[in-house]
Parts: structure tokens; C-alpha cells; sequence
């Protein structure tokens, strides 16, 4: 037999992060008998700080066949700079590309960026593995659906796309399979993929016709291994909306409240804030959560409508409410240059938002996601905004560049405020 495939999965993650899609895609890719013995395997978990030329010093000296990264706006900059030394120092490594920075622009990406030979588009577990099984048959990957790929005459193309993978406990758990281990006592758990909601700036459920889950034993499986094995003292959900439904928040509410009796905590889950009231507060509390993340994003009646949001400031204020007299903090985000705002909309928003004394108000400036619905409508709307990851708004027809700025600062200036009020 030949020798193995060399594989290296890179995660450029902020720092104190892990790349849970990495872990899916190996622990996947590793399950398939037909891979078995043929593809080897190496992850290199790493930061965004860290210089690209350091990152390639980690990289080359292992000699890959293949080195794949997930891409998404926050760390495209640096993940084409590492591609680039790579494709100059190693010519013939092949560079595999996902995520939501690259799928939905994939042949774009591919014409603008020569060092990178294939993207994988969408989910990509299945799809990888399909990359990979045919590399060791030497077959040709620009068959394999889901993908999109350079040919050798310099030509690309795409195959068709994938079908989502309707059983998701058929990948199995990058922790119950020891390819990721926690770190500094956090683990990251998704129950589900895709989102109920369909927000003009998100990508969250972009392509996904419905909500699938993990099974309910899955998940209780993973948070039993890494709090009773692991010592996990914390753990960051990364669905969309937490408390999805009553149901659901009532199962997970019980299957953590053993381990947050025991000082486990949830940091900053994702909430449907206008969905809380003082029972859904005590689910929260009794599953350990310590603090919330919602919108409103934006006040303006405008911009809610261009952005497919709604916004019940009597709810949101007594979702808010609940929470606070549990204990539990809340961070109101909302976001500047959003399409139809105007910079007295954001101000009023942030005026909203500080009246509830939520125990936190974050601001950030809008976006413009590939794949999303204002990067698609961006020229009817009159968004400018850089083409470049990761894609910052540079003026709206309602705000200018300087007036964004100056929002930006002022924002800043009230945050710290707020937060230096005790």
C-alpha cells in the first residue's frame, strides 16, 4: 500500500477558541472505512495572532498532501496571506477552503485567489470525505458534489451542490471521539443547525430549509463526558437561539441543572429574548446560565423591515426584566449602518437598550456577508461597502462614512460609560 494521505486541518481562531467545524470534519472523515489506513491526520488548532509566516512554519515542516482551513470574514485575511506562502513554498499541496466566507462565493474566490485549489461549499463533512476518498483513488474531485475546484487547464468549476445530511448523528462527536479535547475548561456544543429566523445580515440558516438536530441522548452524552470526564467548568452554545422552544428549553434545562448545581456555567448563549418570561428565566437559571445574548440589533421600523426582523419593545423589555431579577446578565447587541437606519434610529436603539440596565450594551458596524441577503440586495439598497473581509460598511444612503465613524466613537464613549457606572 502507497503511503497515507498527509492531511492538515488549520483553525486560524480568535484567541481562546477552538474550530468545532474542523473537529466535525475530521472525526467524519476518520469514520469512513474507505479512508481507513489511506488518509492521515493532524489539526492544528491556532490564533489569529499569530503571524501567517509562523502559522506556515507550523505547517510545512509536516509535509501535508492536503491542508484544508475554514474560512469565515473575521480571519480571511490571514488564511489567504498562509495560503499564498504555502502554495510558494509547497507547490504541490493541494489547499481545500470552507466555511461561510468562501462557500457562497466559491468560484469568485477561486478566480481571485490562484493559490487556492478547491472550495467545499456548504456543509462539509460528507463533501470532505468524498474530496478525500477520491485524492486516494486518483479520481477527479471536480465531481464531487458540493464542491467547487480549479481543473488542471486553470478552468473552474463547480459540481453540483449537496444535500444536507438529514441524520446529524451521523457525524460523530469530535469529543466523544477524542479528536478535540477541551480547552482552559470550555467546551463549545451545537444541538442543532440552522435558524428559525431569516435576518437580512446573517448567514445563520442561509440554505437550510429546515432545523435538523442532534439527538437528545447525543448531546446528553457530550456534556456527561466533558463535565464528568473532562472537569469542563463551562460551556459556550453556539445555536442560533437557545431556547428554540419550550419544549426543548425544558430538556436542556434538565440535563445541565445536575452538572450547574455542581458550579457549571453557560456563558453568553443566544436567546429569543421576546420569548422569556419568568418561567423561561428559571429554565435558564437552572441550566447554569450566567449570561444572554440578544438583538434587538436595530429600533428603526425601516431597518427591521429591510431586515426581516421583528421587535416587540414591550416583550424585549420584559424578556430583559425576567432575566435580571434571576441573576442572569444580558447583552443587548445592536448594529450601526444597518440599510434604512439612521444614525438618531441607532442612538434611540442604544437609549432603549440602556434604559432596561441590562448589564451590558455592545455595538458593533454592520457587515455585508457573502451569502446573505444584504450582500445580494447591496446595490438596490445603495450599500457600500468593502469587498474585502470582512466586508465593512462604508456608507448607506442615510449615513455617511463620516457620520459612521463618528457613531462608532460615540458609541464606544456611552459603552464605557454604562459600563463604568458602579
Amino acid at each position: 500500500m502507497s503511503a497515507p494521505l498527509k492531511v492538515v486541518l488549520v483553525g486560524l481562531n480568535s484567541p481562546g477558541y477552538q474550530s468545532l467545524a474542523l473537529g466535525y470534519i475530521r472525526a467524519y472523515a476518520q469514520s469512513d472505512d474507505r479512508l481507513k489506513g489511506r488518509v492521515a491526520f493532524q489539526t492544528l488548532d491556532l490564533t489569529v495572532d499569530v503571524d501567517p509566516w509562523w502559522v506556515a512554519y507550523r505547517v510545512l515542516p509536516l509535509e501535508p498532501d492536503v491542508v484544508a482551513l475554514s474560512v469565515t470574514c473575521w480571519n480571511a485575511r490571514h488564511v489567504f496571506d498562509l495560503c499564498r506562502i504555502i502554495r510558494a513554498a509547497s507547490p504541490h499541496t493541494r489547499i481545500v477552503l470552507g466555511g461561510p466566507e468562501v462557500g457562497p462565493v466559491a468560484e469568485q474566490t477561486l478566480e481571485s485567489h490562484m493559490e487556492v485549489d478547491l472550495i467545499v461549499r456548504g456543509e462539509g463533512e460528507i463533501t470532505f470525505a468524498e474530496v478525500l476518498y477520491a485524492l486516494t483513488r486518483g479520481r477527479d474531485v471536480c465531481r464531487v458534489e458540493g464542491v467547487t475546484a480549479r481543473r488542471p487547464d486553470g478552468f473552474v468549476v463547480s459540481a453540483g451542490d449537496r444535500a444536507l445530511i438529514a441524520d446529524l448523528d451521523s457525524i460523530p462527536s469530535p469529543y466523544l471521539t477524542g479528536v478535540m479535547s477541551p480547552v482552559d475548561g470550555g467546551a463549545y456544543l451545537e444541538t442543532y443547525r440552522g435558524c428559525p429566523h431569516r435576518c437580512g445580515y446573517c448567514f445563520e440558516g442561509k440554505g437550510y430549509g429546515r432545523v435538523r438536530s442532534f439527538s437528545q441522548g447525543r448531546v446528553e452524552a457530550e456534556i456527561r463526558t466533558l463535565a464528568e470526564s473532562h472537569g469542563v467548568s463551562s460551556f459556550s452554545f453556539i445555536d442560533p437561539v437557545f431556547n428554540l422552544t419550550q419544549d426543548r428549553l425544558e430538556w436542556l434545562s434538565a440535563a445541565l441543572a445536575p452538572y450547574a448545581a455542581n458550579g457549571l456555567r453557560l456563558h453568553t448563549v443566544e436567546v429569543d429574548i421576546e420569548r422569556v418570561d419568568d418561567d423561561a428565566a428559571a429554565l435558564l437559571k437552572r441550566a447554569g446560565v450566567c449570561s444572554v445574548e440578544t438583538g434587538p440589533q436595530s429600533v428603526g421600523a425601516a431597518a427591521l423591515a429591510e431586515c426581516r426582523r421583528s421587535f416587540d419593545p414591550e416583550r424585549f423589555s420584559t424578556g430583559v426584566a425576567a432575566l435580571r431579577r434571576v441573576g442572569i446578565s444580558v447583552e443587548c447587541d445592536l448594529i450601526i449602518g444597518l440599510p434604512g437606519d439612521s444614525t438618531e434610529e441607532f442612538f434611540e436603539g442604544m437609549e432603549f437598550c440602556l434604559a432596561l440596565d441590562p448589564g451590558r450594551v455592545q455595538t458593533s458596524t454592520l457587515h455585508v456577508l457573502p451569502g446573505t441577503d444584504l450582500w445580494l440586495r447591496a446595490e438596490e439598497l445603495g450599500l457600500i461597502f468593502d469587498v474585502e473581509p470582512p466586508h465593512e460598511i462604508i456608507a448607506t444612503p442615510r449615513i455617511s462614512y463620516v457620520d459612521l465613524r463618528r457613531a462608532e466613537v460615540r458609541a464606544t464613549w456611552i459603552q464605557r460609560q454604562y459600563e463604568a457606572r458602579l
